[in-house]
């Protein structure tokens, strides 16, 4: 599954279903890791095509 539809899905649980307040920060904080891990991925893609293209000179 992609991450950024992970990360609509976990946000709307709160919105279509009552949560206890310690759900929803269960809830809260597997988004924050999620978008943690989203952007890790992406700061490790742009630094693999950065050093990909400082080879090719």
């Amino acid at each position: 599954m992609e991450t950024e539809r992970a990360l609509e899905i976990l946000k709307n649980i709160p919105e279509k279903h009552k949560l206890a307040p310690d759900e929803q920060d269960a809830v809260m904080t597997a988004v924050g890791l999620l978008s943690l891990v989203a952007q890790s991925k992406s700061k490790a893609k742009a630094q693999k095509a950065k050093r990909d293209k400082s080879i090719e000179w």
